[in-house]
């Protein structure tokens, strides 16, 4: 019977990294199968929780599409490593030195290589109102000892330019001093090399990497350990061990984070001790001067008109922008054609239409004023009531949340507000969101008609 499983495992291997395949699957024996039970073993406690996350449910389905009915798993854990044991409670600061494990010695995990984009620097990065305050914080913890901002957290959506303040800072401090130990990745790497080392009994060579071996750690995506109780409590000890010792610590986010779910409260409140600086979608004038620098910098004839067209169609992202440019220059490259508006227009037609998708504010103000049995001019008022204000409120949210446009922007479709008027009633939204079951029901339901 536990051919079945092997079969299953075996139509797996082909659908995941080979390196994964062997330090995930490989490892997790069937024992047997009694009618709809399966009985597995597991080496340790950390590959039977990786496995059962990422990768149980995908052979339980393909168990029960062969089979065709489902099937339940009981784990065995041997947990032959006291390593791996101790470390799984409760990763200590100082650890002990454990008794040797009595068997072949694994291969050493990778030590996370410094790999700085060299595009990604503060000459090519273009400030402007929506990022300036990420910009200035970013120069400033790359020049000043001890840390001022400690940690600086920068946080924004996907394609603003968080990575590339994160790799401008690099670049920065190794112009000021090339002996500084700087250690760069994402938080999805931390938790891999953490998980590594747990597995493979090499914890004290973890911890001195990244807590004495460090003197900067540029962490990037931190909201990827949400949710991973163990990597957030070996973060945690790794966050205290270089604050104390001055060392500066950057983490960006694509929230704030008082706005990550599932973080450790102590966690949350050690990010916040710092500097948070948000970056918020360009203006029209940066998205124009970003294209032009791009355009520059890659040697493509860019017309204004051009430069124009793209950054009015592509508002919300960086990265979408600069693809687009990139595209653009291809084709005419291919084609052997000029870039000109009409190029451009039939070029860029898909890329456009993807872009022009995406929610508009005034589509969110319809929908909420409908939904309250508003006018959209009820919205735009100066009116305090209520009736009113609430609506207005989560109209704001909703649009922040599904359009990306910025506050100043966002202020300016509401009646001409001041941005920080915006920005108070997204952060008030936000808050009364984690424990108001009301208002979760109504901002679902607007989500809904949204979608229609």
């Amino acid at each position: 019977m536990t051919s079945i499983w092997n079969s299953a495992l075996s139509r797996l291997s082909s659908k995941v990294a080979p390196q994964n395949y062997e330090l995930w699957l490989r490892p997790i024996e069937c024992k047997r199968i009694e009618g709809d039970r399966i009985f597995l073993r597991a080496p340790n406690q950390y590959v039977k929780l990786w496995f059962e996350s990422n990768y149980l449910p995908i052979i339980l389905d393909e168990l029960r599409q062969e089979e065709e009915k489902d099937f339940r798993v009981e784990f065995e854990v041997l947990d032959l490593s006291p390593r791996v044991s101790s470390a799984s409670v409760s990763p200590a600061p100082e650890p002990q030195e454990a008794p040797p494990i009595e068997q072949e010695t694994p291969a050493k995990p990778p030590v996370p290589a410094l790999k700085l984009n060299p595009k990604y620097t503060f000459n090519t990065f273009v400030a402007g109102p929506s990022n300036q305050l990420a910009h200035a914080a970013a120069r400033a913890v790359s020049s000043i000892k001890p840390p001022k901002y400690n940690p600086l957290f920068i946080c924004g959506g996907a394609g603003l330019g968080k990575t590339h303040l994160m790799h401008a800072i690099g670049h920065a401090i190794l112009s000021h001093s090339s002996t500084t130990r700087i250690l760069y990745l994402s938080g999805e790497r931390f938790m891999n090399d953490f998980i590594q080392s747990v597995s493979t009994g090499r914890m004290p060579e973890f911890r001195r990497r990244y807590r004495e071996d460090c003197d900067v750690l540029l962490l990037d995506d931190i909201q990827f350990i949400a949710n991973k109780d163990s990597t957030q409590e070996e973060f945690f000890h790794t966050f205290n061990a270089l604050h104390d010792e001055q060392r500066q610590i950057v983490l960006s986010a694509d929230r704030k984070p008082s706005e990550i779910p599932d973080i450790a409260e102590r966690l949350r409140t050690r990010f916040s001790m710092g500097l948070t600086a948000d970056i918020e979608p360009p203006e029209l004038e940066v998205r124009i001067a970003i294209l032009q620098k791009k355009a520059l910098a890659e040697n493509i004839p860019l017309p204004d008109a051009v430069a124009l067209f793209i950054a009015e169609s592509i508002k919300s992202n960086v990265r979408e922008l600069e693809g687009a440019l990139i595209r653009l220059a291809a084709f005419a490259s291919l084609t052997r054609r000029e870039i000109t508006l009409d190029f451009a227009r039939e070029t860029l037609e898909g890329v456009i239409s993807r872009a022009s998708e995406r929610l508009t504010i005034e589509q969110v103000l319809k929908t909420v004023a409908d939904y309250y049995h508003l006018r959209i001019t009820d919205l735009k008022s100066e009116r305090r009531h209520k009736s009113v204000a609430r609506p207005r409120a989560i109209a704001m949210h909703l649009a922040r949340k599904h359009t990306g446009e910025s506050f100043p922007e966002l202020g300016r479709a509401f009646g001409n507000k001041h941005h920080t008027t915006v920005l108070s009633a997204c952060e008030k939204i936000d808050e009364k969101l984690k424990s108001d079951l009301s208002l979760r029901s109504e901002i679902h339901a607007i989500e809904n008609l949204l979608r229609r």
